[in-house]
């Protein structure tokens, strides 16, 4: 989208400080919002830490580097995973996927060093950004992962150990659990994969025939079993019945699968006897939003969400990391942390996909805590050894850049900053009740010791009895702090993404009420949806961008967000396949170069788009 030079009918009439600086900068940029930004979701920058709606750092560096000049001052008020950070650090080592995005996008930025400024109140997002924004030295940290990785196998290499069906020591690659279902008619319970998993093709049937009455029965009709269980600490609990049901392994460089064993069942046995170590976090989860009343049953202590074999491990290799010199011992604890909560849990699944002669197995679901009725059991220590490759690399492209990141663990309320000290701001605030990162991230914070206050979180949740009107009045709170912070001449790009209308207007509100106004709007084109973006049941595709300057404007009522809408539509349609979740997003991005109001939500909008779809083909019928 082109940059708005006259988008409402009246500007404010008062005298603005740095107008024709101000202007020549924004022209300067122009070409900047005229595409919509590519945030590929790959490299080792992207995947050394997974954190949900996360932008990949080199699309965010192209931009700071258009922005600013060498010796400039960012900030990110919401910082997360610490993206901005690490673009920050990539301004002064521009690498060729960021030169390829400039020369793309039409643009020329200034490489050289920066300072930034990163404020971030959740305690995991803070620690992610403080360890990767002052990476180890990678050989010194490359070192440590061997040692790291020979210590853990000598203390925990038991736990893996498997047999292949020719009776060859091998190695657990990985487990598949399973849900026990009961019959609604005999009671017979029968494990959810061998009522439902089909070879040769692979299928997953939705009914099987049971083996106690002989009548077929839908998956779904049946309950699934509980168990009175004792946890990894020895403590009875209700919790869903799992039972082995497929291990995946590999002798020398053969890999294989098969049935359980009765050598499996002694192995687990013997793990059921061994006690966590001293260290080991016995923690309570602080429930809130993500709770589900069927596959959480039992599930109120960290440790709930391991098999005992994973808890023993993860347990283990957070301690001897933690023995690590301070150069290298928060970099190992992160290296463990992004393939805890991802790999580690129950979460991790398997999925069918169309084609496959077998599972593909993957990580837990962003954004959730969701457990499958297949849940699957890795090796960890495989797991990690395979991810300090990312980091690695990681490390070896930021290491040595002169540029300065610093990391407030802090709300973004009340920022220790001087007056007009920052050039240009560049953040990804909270979408509303999108992602509850508080309670997600506790997966991982429990490990560290503290976890987030809650308090300060902006959010909406019901369960912090936080809803629009209070996520509104924080999120003025904060882009106040933004504009006393910011220059006269500098600019913010906000990405935000919502389908519903009244978090938008809160969003609009807290801006225009500090004091900032659109000059231009473009849309972050995430080359793979987000697990929220694709299941939700009203979601939008591409997040709009913002740029914001300091200046006060009158909000235009000339045009209804109706017929915005309806322009939209009507102008991508043009014979082509609409794509209404991304054009939503432009949706958005046109209402607010105007000044107008957002009160359409994108559920209004994508009916809106069927209709006209509907009467152009109507129109076009001979």
């Amino acid at each position: 989208m082109s940059v708005n030079e006259s988008a409402c009918e009246s500007y404010s009439s008062a005298p603005r400080v740095g107008t024709t600086k101000k202007h020549y900068l924004i022209s300067s940029i122009a070409k900047l919002y005229e595409t919509p930004l590519p945030s590929a979701r790959t490299g080792p920058l992207y995947n050394a830490f997974s954190y949900p709606t996360k932008i990949s750092p080199e699309a965010i560096a192209v931009y700071i580097a258009t922005h600013t000049e060498p010796g400039a001052t960012i900030l990110d008020a919401f910082a997360g995973s610490g993206t901005t950070g690490i673009a920050t650090l990539l301004c002064d080592r521009p690498t060729s996927e960021m030169k390829r995005i400039a020369e793309s996008l039409g643009v020329q930025p200034s490489w050289g060093a920066r300072y930034a400024h990163l404020f971030e109140i959740g305690v995991l997002g803070s620690f992610v950004s403080e360890t990767l924004c002052h990476p180890p030295e990678p050989e010194a940290f490359a070192s440590a992962v061997d040692e790291l990785c020979l210590q853990a196998q000598e203390r925990l290499g038991w736990l893996y150990e498997a047999k292949d069906e020719a009776g060859r020591t091998g190695v657990l690659r990985h487990a598949i659990w399973s849900d026990v279902l009961i019959c609604p008619h005999c009671k017979t319970e029968t494990s959810l994969w061998d009522a439902s998993v089909r070879t040769k093709p692979l299928v997953m049937a939705d009914s099987f025939c049971c083996k106690g009455c002989r009548e077929q029965v839908a998956v779904e009709t049946c309950e699934r079993a509980t168990e009175v269980a004792v946890d990894a600490f020895g403590w009875k609990r209700l919790a869903k019945k799992r039972v082995l049901a497929r291990v995946h392994g590999r002798s020398a460089s053969t890999k294989w699968q098969r049935p359980p064993t009765d050598e499996d069942y002694e192995l687990l046995a013997g793990i059921a006897e061994t006690k966590p170590p001293k260290s080991a976090p016995h923690a309570d989860i602080r429930w809130g939003e993500l709770r589900r009343g069927g596959y959480h049953l039992g599930i109120d202590k960290l440790h709930h969400f391991y098999t005992k074999r994973n808890f023993i491990a993860m347990a283990t290799l957070m301690e001897l990391a933690s023995a690590f010199p301070p150069n290298v011992r928060d970099a190992l604890r992160l290296l463990i942390l992004s393939y805890n909560a991802s790999h580690s849990t129950l979460m991790t699944r398997v999925v069918l996909k169309k084609g496959q002669s077998d599972f593909v197995l993957t990580g837990s679901q962003s954004g959730v805590l969701y457990i499958s009725g297949l849940p699957v059991e890795k090796n960890i220590l495989e797991g990690v050894r395979r991810k300090s490759k990312v980091f690695i690399d990681s490390f070896r492209m930021l290491h040595g850049s002169r540029s300065q990141v610093v990391v407030h663990n802090a709300s973004s309320e009340m920022m220790p900053l001087l007056e007009r000290s920052v050039d240009y701001v560049f953040t990804d605030p909270p979408f509303g009740g999108y992602i509850p990162y508080a309670e997600l991230n506790q997966i991982n914070e429990l490990w560290l010791g503290r976890t987030t206050d809650r308090s300060r979180e902006v959010i909406v949740s019901p369960s912090q009895s936080k809803g629009v009107a209070e996520y509104g009045a924080m999120m003025g709170t904060v882009f106040k702090e933004v504009a006393r912070a910011l220059k006269p001449e500098g600019m913010a790009t906000v990405v935000f993404h919502s389908a519903h209308s009244q978090v938008w207007r809160a969003l609009v509100q807290a801006y225009t009420t500090a004091g900032f106004a659109v000059e231009a709007t473009s849309v972050l084109d995430k080359i793979q949806a987000s697990f929220k973006q694709v299941v939700s049941t009203v979601s939008v595709k591409g997040d709009p961008l913002l740029l914001l300057s300091k200046r006060q404007v009158e909000c235009s009522k000339a045009q209804s967000s109706a017929k915005i809408a309806t322009e939209v539509i009507r102008a991508a349609r043009n014979g082509a396949k609409l794509d209404p979740q991304r054009l939503y997003s432009q949706f958005v991005g046109k209402c607010l170069e105007l000044g107008r109001d957002v009160d359409m939500d994108a559920k209004t909008f994508y009916a809106l788009a069927k209709a006209e779809t509907l009467s152009t083909m109507q129109g076009a019928a001979p």
